[in-house]
């Protein structure tokens, strides 16, 4: 199935939301009909005698209008929308406005003309005939004015009708479902221009004015356009567009729209990439990209597998949405963008991958699964930590890499965020192996703690020993690794896993002394970071060196602890030759993390029991 077929699908199969506000507040736009935003709103009787205009405020202005194949695209020319338009198409008195820029009367007569023959139709709604009656006065300018409503002559305007026969029925025009059902039906029995529609393969009606604002309502750009006759759009191969591709009117709104409505409703924003994800049978799918809560669980210290437990988390949320998704539910990822990154020229689809719900499900479980964490939150004065396991969302993971520090505040350049999620992207939707250079590049980042506030490096250690995990998992081919839990002596020798605790260790005994005498020194396994992953043993020397005067005044059993662990780390190392100036692998990061964890927790409980 293509992509316009899976759009296609999905507006049928979504077509009771057509016209209607979710809960979101995004329309599923009708065939034929466009979202503009109005500054004037004329009420009228069904007589088409004025009632009253009024200026309609910037939250209550988008107004959904019916348009046609030429004035959906229009940009210059004359070009009317059937109904609702500006004040130079819609009224005769425009020329009457102080700041009116030109004549209008061809505009204004070529917008009369196309809505007095939907007047004509026997099936017209007695609404519009209201419309055009009122319009056919040339009072507009007058009454707006009037009703001190009149802000320049570039406003749009949309229609209230009142019928006083039906005991104050009122017609808000652009949210009447009946009218866009009216006006759609209309509309198509217009067409013309019959050829093979290559998306449903039938003979229909073809459009050459394929719709933009897909990414957003300024977006220029178009999925499918022919406008060069005089270049080199066709190679040579065909003599005109229609012979290259050509696309049935009603596929192309209902895919496009479709698609404009997915992206408002649920779509991810990746700089000017719009990536989204969706079940063509319009069951509700979990918001993977983001920082969701659906993905978080509790930390429990009391238990010794950690990440087992998140793994069920993980099963107990996905059984939580509402509908089901079986194998037999179509799933689709896409993303579009323009090759610059403006709203301007030709969208590319960057992404696009079709996957049944079970796998889907499946290879989502395995994200979170295989790239978790424990992350630590520090909460109020006492500085106690609340853990959280938690995976890293692209965005963070893309930062963690490329990221430098701007006024205490992670940032990336945009196209190398870009870039990374969509490299990332198919890791989640296809379980893809993860790039190993991003990983390091994360690890690189963290081996570099003084170019970072505290804050911000937590983030990217934490990310980092996630990555790892990732790593290490999809080289077992998902097998679980117990490396949130620290792991002592014979459980794990691994030479850089030790000096990764060896620096925590360190770490910790300074910064403990430093918090007793309320001073924010860095520590010296801070400073010495980048030395010590080059060359860890005659690194370590320097900061043992200087970890004497701490110890010093660490009480007796707090020191014994501290210089036990030291020594069972370093017999661990000696023991096959392991203390060494060999760079450190990744690991070093994980048995950081885990022995200050150790430590920190050990440091709290006895806090507690001292009072």
């Amino acid at each position: 199935m293509g992509w316009m077929q899976a759009l296609c699908e999905t507006f049928d199969n979504c077509e009771s939301m057509v016209g209607k506000k979710d809960d979101s507040g995004t329309v599923l736009l009708p065939i034929a009909h466009l979202t503009m935003q109005a500054q004037i709103e004329i009420t009228i009787d069904i007589n088409g005698n004025f009632i009253r205009a009024q200026r309609v405020e910037k939250e209550l202005s988008s107004t959904i209008i019916p348009v046609t194949e030429g004035a959906a695209s229009r940009s210059s020319g004359i070009d009317p929308m059937p109904l609702c338009d500006k004040l130079c198409y819609i009224a005769k008195d425009y020329m009457e406005a102080e700041d009116a820029k030109k004549d209008n009367a061809k505009y204004y007569e070529a917008y009369m003309f196309g809505l007095y023959e939907w007047v004509e139709d026997p099936n017209a709604m007695p609404q519009v005939k209201a419309v055009y009656q009122y319009l056919k006065k040339g009072t507009v300018i007058k009454d707006i004015k009037a009703d001190q409503a009149y802000g320049n002559e570039g406003d749009f305007v949309r229609f209230i009708v009142v019928d006083r026969t039906k005991l104050i029925e009122t017609s808000h025009l652009w949210e009447n479902k009946d009218l866009y059902r009216n006006y759609t039906e209309y509309y198509l029995r217009q067409l013309g221009d019959i050829d093979i529609d290559y998306i449903t393969g039938k003979s229909e009606s073809i459009t050459q004015k394929l719709p933009a604002k897909i990414r957003h309502s300024g977006d220029k750009a178009k999925l499918i356009s022919a406008n060069d006759t005089t270049g080199f759009t066709f190679r040579g191969r065909f003599c005109n567009s229609k012979e290259a591709v050509s696309v049935g009117y009603v596929s192309s709104q209902k895919a496009h729209n479709a698609l404009r409505w997915l992206i408002e409703k649920q779509g991810y924003r990746n700089g000017s990439e719009a990536i989204v994800c969706w079940a063509i049978g319009g069951e509700k799918l979990p918001a993977f990209l983001t920082e969701d809560e659906f993905f978080g669980g509790a930390y429990d210290e009391e238990l010794a597998d950690t990440a087992e437990v998140y793994a069920e988390d993980i099963n107990q949320a996905l059984r939580g949405i509402k509908q089901p998704i079986t194998p037999a539910t179509k799933i689709v990822v896409m993303a579009v963008d323009t090759a610059d990154g403006s709203g301007q020229g030709r969208l590319a689809i960057t992404y696009y991958n079709e996957i049944n719900g079970s796998s889907f499900l499946d290879n989502l479980k395995d994200w979170y699964r295989t790239c978790a964490w424990i992350r630590y939150f520090e909460k109020g004065d006492d500085g106690s930590y609340h853990p959280v396991i938690k995976t890293p969302i692209p965005l963070d993971i893309a930062r963690a890499a490329y990221g430098t520090e701007q006024n205490g505040i992670l940032k990336a350049d945009d196209k190398l965020v870009k870039k990374c999620v969509d490299r990332i992207l198919p890791c989640i939707v296809q379980k893809k192996r993860f790039p190993r250079d991003l990983m390091l590049s994360v690890v690189k980042n963290a081996g570099e703690p003084l170019r970072y506030n505290d804050s911000n490096w937590e983030r990217i250690l934490f990310t980092g020993c996630a990555l790892i995990r990732r790593c290490i998992m999809q080289n077992k081919n998902g097998k679980d690794v117990k490396l949130m839990e620290l792991q002592t002596g014979e459980k794990n020798k691994d030479r850089s896993y030790c000096f990764g605790r060896l620096l925590a260790v360190a770490d910790q005994i300074e910064e403990r002394i430093n918090n007793r005498e309320q001073n924010d020194r860095t520590t010296n396994a801070k400073k010495y970071w980048s030395a010590y992953g080059r060359k860890p043993a005659r690194t370590f020397q320097v900061i043992r060196n200087h970890l004497e005067p701490y110890l010093q005044k660490m009480s007796q059993n707090e020191r014994t602890y501290c210089e036990n662990i030291l020594s069972e780390i370093i017999d661990t190392l000696s023991e096959n030759g392991g203390f060494s100036n060999e760079p450190l692998k990744e690991t070093y990061l994980v048995g950081y993390y885990c022995q200050r964890a150790e430590l920190k927790k050990s440091h709290k409980k006895e806090e507690e029991e001292n009072g």
